[in-house]
């Protein structure tokens, strides 16, 4: 994700990101994906705030409250100061073994991998890289490294300057823990279905829901209403409300 210190045009906009739709489809029903543009959220900013801001005067009833899980790390401390992060031999021997792309540097980082392997375990880390490997020679398919390796690693971003603004340089993104339990405080504070999400270049991927929304719909049937990624990579809208429509 590449965030930006843009305030201009913010709240909920109706034309959908670009390269995105703003409307989706399930079992016959329409959703509108909103997304809803903030100011620059810095390092243990508010978060409540932040929601009773942008989010609790454009939501309706029935509506899902969404929020990326980079905006509960940054307000909720699931982060580490890459000047405190010790940087072994090993991380930075397996780094070259990390596919590199222009656009997603992903764990082409020894910061990325030390942090995913403080998280995980140097045995369990080893074991998922050598895993993901081969599953994906038999399958043919990626992202088994992620499955085997476990604890939302996928989720850890941060390390890379230029997809930042100054205050937010130097630090590294954990996957919030407990992350259903995240969303059920919010929706017991703020009285809006929560669901918490990790957006990347092409799909969102639901990391917890609140029972407001587990109760409604499956994660599968979650993740088909938000398919792509309508907040986009870009653009300061760490927030979406999902609205069913006629």
């Amino acid at each position: 994700m590449h965030i930006e210190e843009d305030n201009t045009n913010l709240g909920l906009q109706t034309k959908a990101k670009e390269g995105q739709e703003l409307y989706s489809t399930l079992h016959g029903k329409k959703y509108a994906r909103f997304p809803v543009k903030t100011h620059l959220i810095v390092i243990d900013e508010d978060l409540d705030a932040v929601i009773e801001k942008y989010a609790i005067p454009e939501y309706k009833e029935g509506d899902i409250f969404c929020i990326t899980s980079k905006v509960i790390s940054i307000t909720k401390g699931f982060y580490v100061k890459e000047s405190e992060l010790k940087v072994t031999w090993l991380a930075k021997f397996l780094v070259r073994f990390v596919k590199k792309t222009p656009n997603d540097p992903g764990f082409a980082l020894p910061q990325k991998i030390q942090v995913a392997m403080n998280e995980v375990g140097i045995p369990r880390f080893i074991f998922a890289m050598i895993g993901g490997v081969i599953m994906k020679y038999i399958f043919r398919k990626p992202g088994y490294f992620y499955i085997l390796a476990g604890h939302n690693i996928a989720a850890i971003d941060g390390f890379v300057p230029h997809m930042y603004p100054e205050p937010l340089r130097g630090y590294g993104f954990l996957a919030p823990k407990n992350p259903d339990g995240i969303c059920d405080e919010l929706e017991a504070k703020h009285k809006m279905p929560t669901a918490m999400l990790d957006g990347n270049n092409v799909e969102n991927i639901v990391l917890g829901m609140s029972k407001g929304v587990s109760d409604r719909f499956s994660k599968e049937e979650l993740l088909q209403i938000l398919k792509g990624n309508p907040q986009g990579q870009s653009g300061n809208t760490p927030i979406l409300l999902l609205r069913e429509v006629e």
